[in-house]
């Protein structure tokens, strides 16, 4: 989604008030964000919920296409947790485009800590949708 539709957006949208309003840097073929999880982001006391690492890693993914000015919309994705993490620690979330077929793009992300030690990583499968002839200048 163009990063206007997605104002609302949970983690990254700034108009947002109940969100993450995470801020995202496209550098080379990355796109990257800092996260801080507070301890209202916990499940089980004193880790941080697999739900909001989850969405913070979708959305480094999907602002590969949105830093871009494309949309991409999810259409699989899958997590892998290897270790839990604490409220208040920080994070350097980074996506990356693996493969591309036509439309259908498969990306990566991981959310690691400051010494290198990767708490959840993802694998999303996105299809990007074609923009409107209004919007694509035709």
């Amino acid at each position: 989604m163009s990063q206007r539709a997605a104002h609302r957006c949970f983690v990254c949208g700034p108009a947002n008030p109940l969100g993450l309003r995470l801020h995202f840097t496209l550098a080379g073929d990355e796109a990257h964000t800092d996260f801080v999880p507070g301890p209202h982001h916990v499940g089980y006391e004193g880790a941080v919920h697999g739900g909001i690492l989850t969405a913070v890693l979708d959305d480094a993914m999907a602002n590969l296409f949105a830093l871009r000015g494309e949309e991409a919309v999810t259409m699989r994705m899958e997590v892998r947790f290897r270790r839990p993490v604490a409220p208040g620690v920080p994070l350097r979330v980074t996506g990356r485009v693996v493969r591309v077929k036509s439309r259908v793009v498969t990306a990566e992300a991981r959310a690691v800590t400051h010494d290198g030690t990767v708490v959840a990583e993802a694998e999303g499968t996105f299809m990007r949708r074609p923009l409107e002839p209004s919007r694509a200048g035709v």
